[in-house]
């Protein structure tokens, strides 16, 4: 048996050579060129000007032209200079007879061509000639490459939306501070509701509401060894050597807030900023630059719980709460995912027909590690983290299924809350489309309660996403009414069916609380909406409300919030009705259309 014959080990292939053109009239002259250059440079002919613009344009490699001066259609010196233009990285060479020299040094002097040739050319001088101008060529695409290293460099250290100093380059300077120890402030500045104004009014008013605020700390922080765009809504500004007082520099981040709380004009809108800022020392708080970013980051988390608007210095204990905060929304993601979440039912009754009118759905939540944890509690942070449309589309797709056993047989509806991330998710009609279908309840036994704070946005379009629902019969309630953007104008142009006066008002019953208890009671009649009492707690309250004329409350005086299979007890013991399945919501938007049009 023979053995096979080895292989030779593959050879390296070749450098390229380098790309010559020459460009004649006379077919003579061109063979001669590609004679002599051929067994050193790839060569390539053209008979005139316009052919040889075509192949450069073709071949932006070309790293040398060698052109007569004179051709007819275009003279030798034209060409060159239109050479110059389509590919300026090419060298240039032209040949000239003695009757064309003052021309010659012409192109050479107005840098059309490198040098000139006087015809004929002695091989060797053309050799020496093409030699120089390859170097050159080689030595200039050095230096652009060198030059596109040099701006890629750049890129990664400026953030391209804004031209401020990126993230990396904010690290590399904050580490060099660490290093030499030099004594500076960290202040991360934090846009709170820039996932708001992207929801509401699209990416482009975001982006231009994040540029204003970089001009804005330009003119105001030309001093600061770094100003940096550290994240899509936040900032950093890092001052060196600050005064040791903490209220100086809690002044002067006062004044950053001041100037950034101004709104900002987009196309016929004035978007409003609300800026939070955490502030970190070096090395007091932290002696390394991820410590610096992280404790800057905590302070300026708990500047944003306080309402935003203000600042805060970095504190220790802080960050153990941001620590549990972490362990908190992991835990409440998993639980989302694994429907470990509850739902409790309040019942809302109209005592003019002893019924239930509705079940309102609150979510509880009970940890293993963390006990029962407060609703306001989760859902805030469900709210700050952007979980709000998850937790939203979980609650809505669990009261779905579970009312098919409460709705008919103990209340007219169910009524589950809408936050405002989750009326804005694009999705939402759809989850709405879902819950219905999976669970097979009538859409007129739904009711969607909005906060008034939905139209502190896109009013358009939550009208729109409200018109949507009416159509498929779903019912509308608006919730805390009083408390927020609500008007005369809002009410005449919201197709909604019910409002709910917020509890605040019952609560200051013989303090004036009446008169507006009153007033929302008339207006809401007269619009032709429901108006349902909050927060009714004692019989006194309840003697006093249903003087005012309102019969449909809510609240501990009729039944805390109660599990699903505690509602059949709740009501056997109670004394009231079953009601039938709500009217559909089409009315209310037909109704709701005609205050428009009056309007």
């Amino acid at each position: 048996m023979t053995e096979p014959a080895s292989r030779p080990p593959p050879q390296p292939a070749p450098p390229a050579r380098e790309r010559i053109l020459c460009v004649d009239d006379e077919p003579q002259v061109l063979q001669g060129l590609a004679w002599q250059l051929g067994r050193r440079y790839e060569v390539c002919t053209a008979a005139g000007g316009a052919d040889a613009l075509a192949i450069l344009e073709r071949d932006p490699g070309i790293a040398v032209v060698i052109s007569d001066m004179r051709m007819p259609g275009m003279s030798g010196a034209a060409f060159l200079a239109e050479a110059r233009r389509i590919a300026p990285q090419t060298v240039r060479i032209l040949l000239t007879g003695q009757t064309d020299l003052a021309a010659a040094i012409a192109a050479v002097n107005e840098g059309q061509v490198q040098c000139f040739l006087s015809k004929p050319c002695p091989p060797a001088k053309l050799q020496e000639a093409v030699g120089a101008a390859i170097r050159r060529h080689r030595e200039a695409s050095a230096d652009r490459s060198g030059i596109r290293r040099s701006l890629a460099a750049e890129m990664v250290n400026l953030d391209p939306l804004t031209g401020l100093a990126s993230r990396a380059r904010l690290r590399q300077v904050l580490a060099r501070a660490c290093v030499d120890a030099t004594p500076c402030a960290l202040l991360m500045l934090n846009l709170g509701n820039l996932r708001d104004i992207n929801a509401a009014h699209g990416n482009a008013a975001g982006d231009h509401l994040i540029v204003t605020v970089a001009r804005r700390l330009q003119r105001q922080c030309q001093g600061a060894l770094c100003l940096a765009r550290w994240a899509g809504d936040e900032f950093a500004v890092l001052l060196s050597e600050p005064d040791a007082d903490p209220g100086c520099l809690t002044a002067a981040a006062d004044v950053l807030i001041a100037m950034l709380a101004i709104p900002v004009s987009y196309e016929d809108k004035l978007l409003h900023l609300r800026m939070s800022i955490g502030i970190a020392h070096v090395p007091g708080h932290a002696a390394d630059a991820d410590t610096a970013l992280k404790y800057a980051g905590i302070a300026a988390h708990e500047a944003k719980l306080l309402g935003g608007g203000t600042s805060c210095l970095f504190r220790p204990e802080a960050a153990q709460k941001a620590e549990q905060r972490f362990r908190m929304l992991t835990a409440l993601r998993a639980a989302i995912d694994a429907d470990q979440l509850q739902l409790h039912y309040q019942p809302i009754v109209d005592l003019s027909q002893r019924r239930v009118r509705a079940l309102e759905a609150l979510a509880r939540w009970h940890h293993p590690d963390f006990g029962q944890v407060s609703p306001t509690r989760f859902i805030a942070l469900a709210e700050e983290s952007g979980d709000m449309p998850r937790l939203g589309q979980w609650a809505l797709r669990r009261a779905c299924l579970e009312a098919r056993g409460l709705v008919g047989r103990h209340a007219a509806a169910v009524a589950v809350n809408v936050s405002m991330q989750q009326l804005l998710n694009d999705a939402f009609l759809t989850h709405v489309d879902d819950a219905l279908r999976l669970s097979g309840l009538p859409p007129q036994a739904l009711e969607l309660e909005l906060t008034e704070s939905v139209f502190s946005q896109d009013t358009a379009r939550v009208l729109a996403t409200m018109d949507a629902l009416h159509e498929r019969g779903v019912r509308i309630s608006i919730d805390d009414f009083g408390t927020g953007y609500s008007s005369l104008a809002y009410l005449q142009r919201l197709p909604a069916d019910v409002i709910k006066v917020d509890r605040c008002f019952t609560g200051n019953l013989g303090q004036g609380g009446e008169t507006i208890l009153a007033a929302a009671l008339s207006i809401g009649h007269s619009f032709g909406m429901e108006v349902i009492i909050e927060g009714v707690e004692t019989e006194e309250a309840l003697r006093q409300l249903q003087a005012l004329g309102a019969s449909m409350f809510q609240g501990y005086l009729f039944a805390q919030p109660m599990p699903a299979a505690a509602v059949a007890t709740w009501f056997e013991a109670s004394g009231f009705a079953a009601a039938p399945v709500a009217a559909t919501g089409a009315a209310n938007c037909r109704a709701a259309e005609k205050r428009r049009k009056i309007k």
